[in-house]
């Protein structure tokens, strides 16, 4: 029996799913989001195949959970469309050897979805946020095919030219039907395979908050002891910020808790970021509604006690 080979997957892993089980709604929503995320790359670079209405495939195995295109999926579009996908891909195809796609099929296409998926998670990590679509002092590979991004660490990530196009207008929420089923003892790997050789890129607990709204992710009172009004000292550690929202990342057992300064700016609490700190603060679980029953409890801090220093400590806080 000829083993399978497989273009990519997406898979959920961890103590959560080593049964390979999952909540039937949680693989439902995930599922439909991978096939929104694998059409919307498709159709960015083949648009006759946008109202196409072909069928994926995929499947699902034990160990952990996951769904994997195989390499036949050219043989599962041609045969569910028939005549119809040969006339709309003779056209497809033309076009696309018009932009130096030469040889170029439907296999290629889901090659490239599958890598633009996982592109979008490695830039999304990169830079902490998949909002942002304007990048300052941008940097060039010497053959010009690939361009690199700079993030607040100072870090460049070099990536491809035609994916970063196929990045640049895509849907910040593309991937939080995925993410959101991301917790402690469960992640989310997006892989590709191609030559033999597998390149991943992982979503957890620590990151997640990327791709998805946190606040609703949870499905149970998450901390139940933070009562709503109680003040508290909590020690953990500062993830991120944000200065749209003028907020930051306090992970805290695992969980990434949306934390406000009582007053003033968070730009003062920059040089602790990536630190274990002790948070004074309150609780709150204010919903969307306006009623006390947020699942995710917020932490309103009026100090953060960095716990270490860093090698740039520059007393801002004194």
């Amino acid at each position: 029996m000829v083993k399978e080979k497989y273009l990519g997957y997406i898979k959920y892993e961890g103590r959560l799913v080593a049964d390979g089980l999952m909540d039937a709604r949680r693989q439902a929503k995930a599922l439909i989001s991978f096939d929104s995320a694998l059409r919307y790359f498709i159709a960015k670079q083949a648009p006759d195949f946008r109202n196409l209405d072909f069928e994926i495939p995929v499947r699902i195995r034990k160990g952990s959970w996951e769904a994997l295109i195989p390499e036949t999926v050219a043989g599962w579009v041609q045969a569910g469309l028939g005549a119809v996908a040969t006339a709309y891909f003779t056209k497809a195809a033309q076009k696309m050897a018009e932009r130096d796609f030469a040889d170029f099929g439907i296999t290629d296409l889901f090659r490239i979805s599958l890598n633009c998926i996982k592109w979008f998670v490695r830039i999304g990590k990169h830079v902490g946020d998949v909002t942002i679509r304007e990048f300052k002092n941008v940097r060039f590979s010497d053959d010009q095919t690939q361009i690199g991004i700079v993030n607040s660490a100072g870090e460049t990530l070099f990536i491809p030219k035609k994916i970063f196009d196929l990045y640049i207008n895509t849907n910040p929420k593309l991937l939080e039907e995925l993410a959101i089923n991301v917790q402690s003892g469960r992640s989310l790997v997006i892989g590709t395979l191609e030559n033999g050789t597998t390149d991943e890129e992982i979503i957890d607990s620590s990151n997640k908050w990327i791709f998805c709204d946190e606040d609703e992710i949870d499905e149970d009172i998450l901390f139940p002891e933070l009562v709503h009004g109680d003040y508290v000292v909590l020690e953990g550690e500062v993830t991120r910020e944000n200065k749209t929202s003028n907020s930051m990342g306090f992970k805290y057992k695992d969980h990434i808790l949306t934390a406000h300064p009582d007053a003033g700016s968070i730009v003062r609490y920059k040089p602790i970021l990536f630190l274990k700190c002790r948070l004074f603060g309150t609780v709150n679980r204010i919903d969307e509604k306006g009623r006390i029953g947020a699942r995710r409890p917020k932490l309103y801090f009026s100090n953060l006690e960095p716990l270490e220093t860093s090698s740039d400590d520059d007393d801002l806080f004194e």
